[in-house]
């Protein structure tokens, strides 16, 4: 069974994956637009940035090889000679934001401090980088894949079984997965939003959205611990 990663997949059986080459070359630092001349060398670097500027801006499904191209200044064919298609533009971004989170070791706690890191450090890098949780639903991504042997590992060396590792993995994610959702939207003002009704429901107390996860994630790890963890 296909492995998916813990907040960033909905279900276990992958779609295909694209092999992202892209020629190499020596960015140009400091570099204004470009818009006459001759078609521009570019990195792989370059690429990158321009893209994660424009998912914080737009959103990956906002993303476009169009876009990326004026970001660039460069021709939009241009792009197409580095990056094939727009999916593979998505899964060149997509697996760079990945690669930023670290999956803490065994010597870095116990299970339960571990996994706390790990949800903490995912929720922050998605919340920065609007609309990559929900492509992440369709799995097929290389970093997704590290991320999920290492939440498994990680309920493994807590005393959970194979089959109890994944409940405890499909639940997590569902937890993680709406608390991705509501940061998102938190700020944003529109009338009968998830965003809005959290905010009127929570208005009258002292938590924060950062002491409500801690809430959820604690009372979601304590109830698989009761239900599925071995004595």
């Amino acid at each position: 069974m296909d492995r998916a990663v813990l907040v960033l997949v909905t279900r276990l059986q992958p779609v295909g994956t694209y092999t992202v080459c892209i020629t190499r070359s020596d960015p140009i630092a400091g570099s204004s637009p470009r818009t006459r001349g001759r078609p521009p060398s570019l990195s792989e670097s370059e690429i990158v940035a321009a893209a994660l500027r424009l998912t914080r801006e737009v959103g990956l499904d906002n993303l476009s090889m169009r876009a990326l191209a004026r970001e660039l200044g460069a021709p939009t064919m241009t792009i197409y000679h580095y990056v094939p298609n727009k999916e593979a533009l998505r899964e060149l971004v997509v697996n760079h934001i990945l690669s930023e989170i670290r999956i803490p070791g065994p010597d870095e706690g116990t299970w339960e401090e571990r996994l706390r890191r790990l949800e903490r450090d995912v929720r922050r890098v998605l919340v920065d980088h609007p609309g990559v949780s929900g492509q992440l639903r369709e799995g097929g991504f290389v970093e997704g894949t590290r991320l999920a042997e290492g939440v498994l590992a990680i309920l493994r060396d807590g005393g959970f079984s194979p089959e109890a590792a994944v409940l405890c993995f499909a639940t997590l994610y569902t937890f993680m997965t709406g608390q991705i959702d509501l940061d998102t939207m938190a700020d944003a003002i529109v009338s009968g939003s998830p965003g809005s009704t959290l905010q009127s429901v929570t208005r009258s107390t002292p938590f924060s959205r950062d002491e409500l996860f801690e809430f959820g994630f604690d009372a979601v790890v304590e109830g698989l611990k009761i239900r599925l963890l071995r004595p």
